[in-house]
């Protein structure tokens, strides 16, 4: 499932049907092996990226050059980026498929996806098994699914499209400068006795 880049169903509804089903099991459980899974597809699936990125056409590498050398540029900011949009239930296939195709550094996405993911499938499931119980059902989100995978498409393809040379020169352009003051403290020279 994890595999699979678009209209596949979420993790964490089939990880909640999976609890709703079996509901003697810890949800903490549930969301770890979920974890696993999880982070398992989506390795292969930045490993299948990678390959196809070694054969995009000439400029769309060197965007994803640029755009590559940007992000990495963050430090720890594509680890916190990535653990803060995979606490959210968002489809997470087009993070892995844009670091594969521009070759980013694997290990802080790995890393943050895999923190917050855990969190968000913790959650769900514990949630969704509590509604489960509250209202007999399951949450239905059918019709929202394929519109968030045609979008995730779009941004997994976007960054090959974006010419970052010009955006990155613009934006350190506009970027404030630092100002220095006029009133420079001078050195004071004591007098003697």
């Amino acid at each position: 499932m994890n595999l699979v880049p678009a209209f596949a169903p979420p993790t964490w509804v089939v990880l909640s049907v999976y609890q709703v089903n079996h509901l003697e099991l810890n949800s903490l459980g549930i969301a770890f092996f979920g974890v696993i899974g999880s982070v398992a597809g989506r390795f292969i699936m930045y490993q299948y990226s990678a390959f196809v990125g070694r054969h995009v056409p000439r400029k769309q590498a060197e965007n994803l050059r640029h755009f590559r050398e940007f992000v990495e540029g963050k430090g720890l900011g594509l680890f916190f980026g990535t653990l803060v949009y995979s606490l959210s239930p968002l489809p997470s296939n087009f993070l892995f498929i844009a670091s594969g195709i521009s070759g980013m550094e694997l290990l802080p996405v790995i890393g943050g996806f895999a923190i917050g993911r855990f969190i968000s499938y913790a959650f769900l499931v514990y949630a969704s098994s509590r509604a489960y119980e509250a209202l007999f059902g399951v949450i239905n989100i059918a019709v929202l699914r394929p519109a968030a995978d045609i979008l995730g498409i779009i941004l997994a393809a976007l960054p090959a499209f974006v010419d970052w040379s010009k955006v990155l020169d613009r934006s350190e352009k506009h970027r404030p400068r630092r100002v220095e003051s006029r009133y420079r403290r001078k050195s004071v020279q004591r007098c003697p006795p």
